[in-house]
């Protein structure tokens, strides 16, 4: 028989230089800050529960966005949650503008078990000189996936680590495995820890 963890863990996600973002309508420029989402699946790669993801994100709510949305703002976590019966309004917020402290009681992970989390981050209108208008849309720089493995129940800090990125067009839920092409995109997010209780 397996037991439960009850005692939780805790994530932080230390903002960046670039976590506020420029977009320009019309004359007038706005500071935006990113989308984020963070989840957990087990070692086979299923989808077990977000922990938190930004409200625009969960309800598919854009401004100026076409019908069927932004699945390119975070099209890696959208693919997982998909097949899940998951009340994902329950975790979603408004994004942070600052540092993100987020207590996770999670009662689906059993101890001694290891698991994944991810963390996917984005901004729209992120452009460099790979990442194009003429080839990333809105999009700019892909969203960043950061990743940790932690055993249930063993304490421990883990900080996430960029691993790649997700499609630029949000027409599938793979991983990249390449950033050489990221500038600003990787400074959104300076550090991101998990802390297992």
């Amino acid at each position: 028989m397996q037991s439960i963890v009850s005692d939780g863990m805790e994530l932080t996600i230390e903002t960046g230089e670039h976590w506020y973002g420029k977009m320009k309508i019309f004359l007038f420029s706005f500071k935006k800050t990113p989308q984020l989402a963070v989840w957990i699946e087990n070692n086979q790669g299923d989808y077990i529960s977000t922990i938190t993801a930004t409200g625009k994100s969960v309800k598919n709510n854009w401004k100026s966005a076409p019908k069927e949305g932004r699945p390119e703002a975070l099209p890696v976590w959208n693919h997982k949650r998909q097949s899940s019966t998951e009340q994902i309004d329950i975790v979603s917020s408004a994004t942070p503008k600052g540092t993100v402290d987020i207590q996770i009681d999670n009662g689906s992970l059993s101890n001694g078990q290891e698991y994944n989390v991810y963390l996917e981050v984005n901004h729209s209108f992120n452009y460099n000189d790979f990442w194009t208008k003429d080839n990333s849309g809105v999009n700019g720089q892909p969203s960043l996936i950061y990743h940790a493995k932690f055993i249930a129940g063993v304490p421990e800090r883990i900080n996430l680590i960029p691993i790649g990125h997700g499609s630029v067009d949000g027409s599938h839920g793979n991983i990249t495995y390449r950033l050489d092409s990221f500038t600003s995109a990787l400074s959104i997010i300076k550090n991101a820890l998990l802390i297992v209780k």
